[in-house]
């Protein structure tokens, strides 16, 4: 049996993105330069060869149109899987990034007590907890074989904490719109390539680092 693996793809750049606010559950648009991206990193994959057996997307529309270019190019139809989804913030949706650190001091917060979360949002343990229990889940649906999970920042960063380091407070694996990194599990999950980005040359993105401390 082949090495099981899984491509990680962060979704195309949105307008929450450049706005620099947070849009977890908010279920909101790619952007024309995030459409761009998704069909970059959708020729990518299909130039790269080596095909993938599934592919499975959040379902916020974000990630699901990025998913629904990358399976035009790979013939394969995107599995929808709300596990994947982003971290959910509750009542504290649609607040500027500089305003969640500098006025609700949220990442001290959520490094301190990974169980607190806003009115109506998630934990970070919850968020870790479900990430890391559905790439589990895919990887276990396809031993020995590739398959491609489209998601967002925040929850791939969280849930690969928790996959690699048996962490809730690791959260450095910050990936860029559209980059590709690879999980491999074999069945200790490990990193092969991470946050790859040569195919979105010329296109530019938002530095997800850059956004007032928090990873989205």
């Amino acid at each position: 049996m082949g090495t099981t693996t899984i491509l990680l793809i962060r979704h195309g750049e949105t307008p929450a993105n450049t706005e620099r606010v947070w849009h977890g559950s908010t279920d909101t648009p790619l952007s024309e330069r995030g459409h761009e991206q998704a069909r970059r990193v959708a020729t990518h994959l299909a130039d790269g060869g080596g095909g993938a057996a599934a592919l499975y997307s959040s379902h916020l529309q974000r990630a699901a149109h990025t998913a629904a270019a990358i399976g035009e190019s790979l013939g394969l139809d995107p599995r929808v899987d709300p596990e994947l989804g982003e971290y959910h913030l509750g009542s504290w949706e649609g607040r500027p990034f500089r305003e969640l650190l500098e006025q609700e001091d949220f990442w001290t917060r959520i490094r301190d007590d990974p169980d607190f979360a806003p009115e109506g949002g998630e934990s970070v343990r919850q968020v870790a907890e479900r990430v890391a229990s559905a790439l589990r889940r895919i990887a276990g649906a396809h031993p020995g074989e590739r398959t491609v999970v489209v998601s967002h920042g925040g929850a791939m960063s969280i849930g690969l904490g928790l996959l690699l380091d048996d962490s809730l407070n690791s959260w450095r694996r910050v990936m860029d719109n559209c980059a590709l990194s690879e999980l491999i599990l074999d069945p200790q999950p490990r990193l092969g390539r991470f946050n790859v980005t040569d195919h979105l040359t010329g296109v530019g993105s938002v530095d997800p680092r850059d956004l007032g401390g928090g990873r989205k």
